[in-house]
């Protein structure tokens, strides 16, 4: 099964889609198709050190930061960071050009509850242009639209250096474009809209465990444009809005430390900062071979400062159903001021992956990922957002070593 991307819409159905996976009906004269999908996922850290970080045991390594997908050392064979069932609906009148879409993701890391990720309606303009209006993914990044659809990565989880956000979906419009530019597949999207997230998973990792921050992110407005011919596609994002968040103050506290808890906090959001995200894709499929490249760097103003770096170099291979592939994932947070070069957060996996397709519906994924912190010397997840500086060398990430097996299905 080929991994190339022409545009989302193509991606979604070459996956959910696929072969014999369609279920079809007829329901009040509306013709409703869909197709289900999961991934039976568990890993085990394979080090561990004393202590606490955020109240995680470590090392600790993070495979979804958004979802709260975090492996523990000393927690032994772990199901919930990566396990998910979800089931996507498409809903159309014949011969009409408004259809309705409808996605629900039950996860593992949030305790088996199911969310609807997807819920919009689209009308096609013409033959290039659709209309989309509704809750869709934030197109920040390469797979961002399949991202939960773990047959369609190369992985068992996506690379958390650069796929770790706190948002990751929308409520608005988007206007999409669809053309051949000469000898080039053209894919163009343009959007607007607003975001509200409760108890996201990506504050846990740096406020505490078992603490609640609420985000929002308004003003969203952007785009994205991919680009394919033959073995070769790109693809560019903009992406710019106002974020807000909203601590309850609760934060776990290292025992034998020096650090302490958090008083309740006031419940109220902060003043808004602004984020601009700029990302670029490489992708090549060259016969049995295929290269995943990606960069993101987005940009805070002065209400938060500084900006993250982000990047991912992936080489893989063919070999009838085995696919071996190595990844390369860096996140450096670039700090205001050179002063501050020693207090900032910094990480590297090299991730080493052998795929084996047991179907053309079925995939089986071993992964090794070893993760080095290269965080400053001053830096501690919880210094980040106001918490005592006592035993800062102590209170990071950690070097984790994580192997992760997952059996991924559409049905």
């Amino acid at each position: 099964m080929s991994l190339k991307k022409i545009s989302s819409t193509a991606a979604i159905a070459s996956v959910l889609l696929l072969g014999n996976t369609v279920h079809a009906a007829e329901i009040g004269g509306i013709e409703v198709t869909g197709s289900g999908f999961a991934t039976l996922g568990a890993g085990m850290m394979l080090n561990k050190q004393d202590g606490l970080a955020s109240g995680y045991k470590k090392p600790f390594f993070v495979s979804d930061y958004a979802q709260g997908g975090v492996y523990e050392s000393t927690s032994g064979l772990q199901w919930q960071p990566d396990s998910k069932i979800g089931y996507q609906a498409v809903a159309k009148l014949p011969g009409s050009n408004f259809s309705l879409t409808g996605q629900v993701v039950a996860r593992g890391s949030r305790n088996g509850e199911a969310a609807i990720e997807w819920l919009y309606g689209s009308y096609k303009l013409n033959d290039n242009y659709t209309l989309q209006v509704g809750r869709k993914r934030i197109p920040m990044f390469y797979y961002s639209d399949t991202q939960d659809v773990g047959l369609a990565l190369p992985w068992t989880h996506l690379p958390s250096q650069l796929y770790g956000w706190e948002a990751v979906n929308y409520n608005g419009v988007n206007l999409s474009y669809q053309d051949q530019w000469g000898s080039w597949s053209s894919a163009v999207n343009v959007m607007a809209g607003n975001e509200g997230r409760n108890d996201t998973g990506y504050w846990k990792v740096y406020s505490g465990k078992h603490s609640r921050t609420d985000s929002k992110w308004d003003q969203i407005v952007g785009g994205d444009i991919t680009l394919s011919k033959g073995w070769f596609e790109t693809r560019a994002v903009y992406l710019q809005s106002n974020t807000r968040t909203k601590n309850s103050g609760v934060w776990d506290s290292n025992p034998g430390s020096a650090f302490g808890t958090y008083s309740p906090g006031d419940n109220v959001f902060s003043d808004p900062g602004t984020q601009k995200i700029y990302g670029l894709a490489f992708n090549i499929d060259y016969n049995n071979w295929f290269v995943r490249s990606e960069f993101v760097h987005i940009n805070y103003n002065e209400e938060y400062g500084g900006a993250d770096q982000a990047q991912i170099f992936g080489v893989g291979y063919r070999v009838g159903k085995w696919t071996p592939m190595a990844t390369v994932a860096n996140y450096r947070a670039v700090a205001t001021g050179s002063s501050e070069s020693d207090a900032q957060e910094a990480h590297r996996t090299t991730s080493l992956t052998l795929r084996y397709d047991l179907t053309t519906s079925s995939a089986i994924k071993v992964q090794y990922d070893y993760q080095k912190d290269l965080s400053g010397d001053k830096f501690t997840l919880d210094q980040k957002y106001g918490a005592p500086t006592v035993g800062a060398s102590t209170n990071r990430f950690g070097d984790a070593r994580l192997l992760t097996v997952t059996y991924d299905t559409v049905f």
